[in-house]
């Protein structure tokens, strides 16, 4: 397979105890992205309990604060290489909005638009022929879990319509209670974007 379109770029941050969303102020966050483009800056603010979520369609960022865990979502539909979604986050970070002593884990999300490279493709290829051979069988995907250096990884590949088209998830999770600086974590999502693209490229 080959990857043919760049969705999102993610990092997940979780936390042993609830953050302490009063600490979580709409327009701080608004400042830090702000650009001073009437457009860019157009953003929906969504709060309820045990959660806050800033939007800014224009700018395709999502910045979400849940009850144990911080995503920020770049939806730019760029590679890792060319993606903001790490200097958003330290944005955030050097705020001080949630205590970082607390932190269990983090992570890196991937979405892409997958299609096989190959005319002879079957869907056995990808599930399995007792999977394929299901009568009457519409579409099928897979969904895999597997650990290496210490970093556990989950493939998530699923059909779009009933074309040759595949929507893929893939999502890289480190469980270390404390974040490496921000060079490190942009080192960390572009290595593993190329695990993911690699693995993809062997389907």
């Amino acid at each position: 397979m080959k990857i043919e379109a760049f969705k999102t770029n993610n990092i997940t941050v979780l936390f042993s105890e609830p953050i302490n969303h009063i600490l979580i102020s709409q327009t701080t966050l608004f400042n830090l992205f702000k650009t001073g483009d009437e457009e860019k800056d157009k953003f929906t603010f969504v709060e309820a309990p045990g959660l806050k979520v800033l939007l800014f369609p224009n700018q395709k960022k999502e910045l979400a604060f849940e009850g144990l865990r911080i995503l920020v979502n770049d939806k730019n539909e760029v590679g890792p290489e060319d993606s903001s979604v790490i200097d958003d986050f330290q944005k955030i970070l050097n705020k001080d909005m949630m205590d970082q002593n607390k932190i269990s884990a983090y992570g890196f999300n991937y979405d892409v638009v997958v299609r096989p490279e190959s005319s002879s493709f079957n869907i056995s290829d990808l599930v399995g022929n007792k999977i394929s051979q299901i009568s009457g069988l519409k579409s099928a995907g897979v969904n895999a879990s597997f650990e290496k250096d210490n970093i556990v990884y989950t493939l998530n590949i699923k059909p779009i319509g009933s074309g040759d088209k595949f929507f893929a998830n893939f999502n890289a999770h480190f469980n270390i209670n404390k974040l490496p600086n921000t060079d490190e974590l942009k080192k960390q999502i572009k290595q593993q974007y190329e695990v993911f693209s690699n693995l993809i490229q062997n389907i």
